[in-house]
């Protein structure tokens, strides 16, 4: 019994830390100089993981595996397999597995330990709203009334928009030719911020759609959330929220057209056209709030054209090694093993397909400069995967969210907020916010115990 209460508080300790998980690394590190705060996730897993083998042998239960526990388990295998064919390094295998697998192995665990403790998705659920809730609010806080210098009480970086990722993340992201301060709140990056939100959204409405005498309530803070969102300014972000929201409606729309209860007159037109008014209202400010910057905002150019650019590098890469490369091979875990900066490399340098690529980007854009940063970092977490993982564990890695989305079929929210990221990952390496990533996959491992 001792040993479930541990577990159990564990557990729930875990889910309420990580929304505040950045704020105590970037403090931790940078101000007492405790370099083990940058694993203080990792030990609590490890913790769980001890535990949970404890109170197995006492009660001799035996772990209970499903397919997808089978295809996560033959995916890492198989990475594991290619990175020991190209002579992968004892480093590579730590943090390639903490950023590729990590929170594929967490859900794994997190199933057994919520089967083993009988952890309900509304513990979980209830504790991560109330924990992120408070850091959003103090997100708010700096955001609208202290200021983004006051995070640098707590080190973070005073350097706008600057990141290398071995350092203190900055107080802020920008874009350049609008002044705009993109909402990261008290997390490391803007697109950090949007995936917490879309996790956070899909949590609060599978955890409190049901109460109907809170829809007022529940409907201002949905909007106050989507409105937090577009002030992240994250392109993919928005994306994957219009994704979910589209999913979301669907589900209501198919599951009123199976009751029969979907017919014109049972259409809310006030609510419908009130929303529409709402959302041209919105488009309308946002226009004239950025005048002529409005174009730059949303397209982005420099940004489009880096992020093509090193897609394209990285999909080069997959081609010259279909099998793989191994890992640790690309964003983010090759910035730990790798010297990835911005630092140019002379084109005349580069051999082979990376010259050719050099040359054709140049002729498109004057101002592109060939970095380490080019070839490490894709842009696309899929794009990581055909590099790192190749056509073997890339397939696998389909295989398992293709199993994960089935297994949600009965959580819109949830599932749409998985569809969601996964059109984020198509253009960031969301999964790498490793404090996001844990919080969604304990949460669908509790749902796939209901």
């Amino acid at each position: 019994m001792l040993l479930q209460k541990i577990g159990r508080f564990l557990v729930l300790f875990l889910v309420g830390f990580l929304p505040w998980s950045v704020i105590v690394s970037v403090t931790g590190t940078e101000r007492f100089g405790l370099e083990l705060m940058r694993f203080a996730k990792e030990i609590l897993l490890a913790a769980i993981l001890v535990v949970v083998g404890l109170d197995m042998w006492r009660k001799k239960y035996h772990p209970r595996f499903n397919k997808i526990d089978a295809v996560i388990g033959i995916y890492i295998l198989v990475l594991i397999t290619i990175s020991a064919s190209t002579g992968t390094s004892l480093l590579w295998y730590i943090y390639g597995l903490r950023y590729d697998a990590e929170f594929l192995i967490a859900f794994v665990l997190f199933r057994q330990a919520v089967y083993l403790w009988d952890i309900r998705f509304w513990q979980i659920g209830k504790i991560f709203i109330l924990s992120g809730a408070c850091m959003l609010a103090m997100s708010l806080l700096i955001r609208y009334v202290f200021g983004e210098v006051f995070l640098t009480i707590f080190g973070f970086s005073g350097q706008v928009s600057v990141w290398d990722g071995a350092g203190p993340p900055p107080i802020y992201h920008g874009i350049p030719g609008a002044s705009i301060v993109r909402f990261q709140g008290l997390l490391e990056g803007p697109n950090q911020m949007a995936f917490f939100l879309l996790v956070y959204m899909g949590a609060y409405i599978s955890l409190f759609s049901k109460f109907k005498k809170y829809r007022f309530i529940n409907s201002v803070i949905l909007l106050l959330l989507v409105f937090l969102l577009t002030q992240t300014y994250s392109r993919s972000g928005l994306l994957g929220m219009i994704l979910w929201a589209s999913i979301l409606m669907s589900y209501s729309i198919i599951g009123k057209i199976r009751r029969g209860h979907f017919h014109a007159r049972h259409i809310q037109w006030k609510k419908l056209i009130a929303t529409i008014v709402l959302i041209l209202l919105g488009w309308t400010l946002a226009v004239f709030q950025f005048g002529p910057k409005f174009t730059e905002v949303i397209t982005r150019k420099w940004s489009t054209s880096a992020h093509f650019e090193r897609m394209y590098i990285g999909f080069v890469r997959f081609l010259e090694q279909p099998l793989g490369h191994g890992l640790a091979q690309a964003w983010p875990a090759s910035r730990a093993i790798a010297e990835v900066n911005q630092n140019p490399i002379p084109l005349t340098s580069l051999e082979g397909e990376m010259r050719r690529l050099g040359d054709y980007f140049f002729a498109r854009n004057p101002d592109f400069i060939m970095s380490t940063e080019h070839y490490y970092i894709p842009e696309s977490w899929y794009i990581q995967q055909l590099i790192e993982g190749g056509v073997i564990g890339f397939f696998f890695f389909v295989i398992i969210f293709a199993l994960l989305l089935i297994s949600l079929r009965k959580y819109p929210a949830m599932l749409a907020a998985l569809a969601g990221v996964l059109v984020m990952n198509t253009f960031l390496h969301s999964f790498e916010s490793v404090h996001t990533a844990l919080v969604l996959f304990l949460i669908i491992a509790s749902l796939n115990q209901q």
